[in-house]
């Protein structure tokens, strides 16, 4: 008998002689297996719960825990009874939380390494398969495709998986939103490599081929929202890829001076050019900060144009002078005064401020993102440093518009946002439209 309890404590690893228990758990997964996948068990496994109480989930549990093989039984179990789980109607509500229990319950605690990383290809390789389907709902497929980009091994993204999302990121024949969804998973895998330069390069190799074909891809007023979000993540990637080659950086300054992009978009290709080119990178210093200070006096601008338009529609609509919707709260007279500002500056009763502080912060965001993209605040890192000796414009460029940033940050208020855009606005260029 004490030779028995012996045997319950030993663990079901290979190298070591099978105990009692796990043998048990295995006759008991074959036999209940057998019966198993022989029939049509849709009813009896309608919802994730009951797959999770299901006799065949715990033989395959204990099977999976006391270091047995997966083998193609335990891979029929996953192929045709749990994993279908994410495209039953009936999780519909819950898919959220069926992707996580998939991942979770039935990947966690798997004590053999070889059957760890087959059982995770199975479930990669039937959500890839999932995710493509185009007559499967669109929420199952951007499931499948946040699930493959949710694996892991040992506590970090799984390697493989990376070369999947990478394909399906610039696979224009997926929906936008299944793409976004291997973007999000990509990105994970990318930021894994910080710090580990042999890993960031190995993840280059990857990776920015799928960044380039997001950068490149033509823009509509479709698409345009999509592709914004999909080229802004892509950007900030690149930040943690290494070096940038000249032929990313092209992509890259096309961006950056591309009129018809979204500001947010231009900004951060400014901050992606800023952290990793480098004199291999083949890019013109010079005429990027310039481009710059041009996008931060534009963003300024089109911000300062949507006030006035409201304004003057206000105006025409009888509804001078009146606070908008939603905008309880905004500063009053004393405290434009207070922020240095004339009471007269913006023409307009203070109480009507049409520019949301909101708005306002986000000016702030934009004008410290860039001023850093031209050189930080300690010189250590911007483009200005491709340059060899910094030119003491470029500096003064650089903080004036961080001043900018942190007096909007401070204060998020319209006077002073159109004070910025006064400041930096190239002399003789006041009266041009944005």
């Amino acid at each position: 008998m004490s030779h028995m309890h012996s045997g319950l404590r030993q663990p079901c690893v290979r190298g070591f002689r099978p105990s009692s228990v796990c043998l048990v758990a295995v006759v008991a997964w074959f036999t209940l297996a057998a019966g198993a996948f022989a029939q049509d068990d849709s009813a009896r496994f309608a919802t994730m719960k009951d797959v999770e109480a299901a006799p065949e989930t715990k033989a395959y549990k204990e099977a999976m825990s006391g270091g047995g093989a997966f083998d193609a039984t335990a891979r029929e179990f996953l192929e045709q009874i749990a994993l279908p789980q994410l495209q039953m109607e009936a999780n519909r509500s819950t898919i959220e939380r069926t992707r996580k229990r998939l991942r979770e319950f039935l990947l966690g605690g798997i004590a053999n390494e070889r059957s760890a990383e087959e059982a995770t290809k199975t479930v990669a390789s039937f959500m890839e398969t999932l995710a493509a389907k185009n007559d499967a709902n669109p929420a199952v497929r951007v499931n499948a495709m946040l699930l493959i980009g949710e694996l892991q091994s040992t506590g970090k993204p799984w390697p493989p998986a990376a070369a999947t999302l990478a394909q399906a990121v610039s696979n224009t024949d997926l929906p936008k939103a299944v793409r976004i969804a291997a973007c999000v998973g990509l990105a994970k895998h990318v930021e894994a490599t910080k710090g580990v330069a042999e890993e960031q390069q190995r993840m280059a190799s990857i990776a920015v081929p799928a960044i380039q074909a997001i950068l490149k891809e033509p823009t509509t007023p479709e698409t345009v929202v999509e592709n914004d979000w999909m080229a802004s993540r892509c950007l900030t990637m690149l930040q943690f890829l290494g070096p940038m080659k000249p032929d990313t950086a092209g992509e890259v300054v096309r961006i950056l001076d591309d009129g018809s992009r979204s500001i947010n978009v231009r900004v951060r290709a400014a901050a992606a050019l800023a952290a990793v080119a480098g004199p291999e990178s083949k890019v013109d210093a010079a005429a990027l900060i310039q481009s710059i200070g041009g996008l931060a006096v534009v963003s300024l601008e089109r911000d300062v144009a949507a006030a006035d338009k409201l304004l003057l529609d206000r105006q025409y609509g009888g509804g001078v002078g009146q606070p908008l919707p939603g905008s309880a709260g905004i500063v009053s007279q004393d405290e434009f005064s207070g922020a240095g500002m004339p009471a007269d500056l913006i023409g307009q009763p203070a109480a009507a401020q049409l520019i949301p502080r909101e708005v306002c912060r986000r000016a702030a965001w934009r004008l410290a993102v860039l001023a850093d993209a031209i050189l930080t605040d300690d010189s250590k890192r911007g483009l200005a440093l491709l340059m060899g000796d910094v030119p003491e414009p470029v500096k003064t460029q650089a903080q004036s518009m961080r001043r900018m940033a942190m007096a909007l940050d401070e204060r998020p208020l319209e006077p002073i946002l159109r004070q910025a855009l006064s400041k930096l606005m190239p002399r003789g260029a006041a009266g041009q439209k944005p």
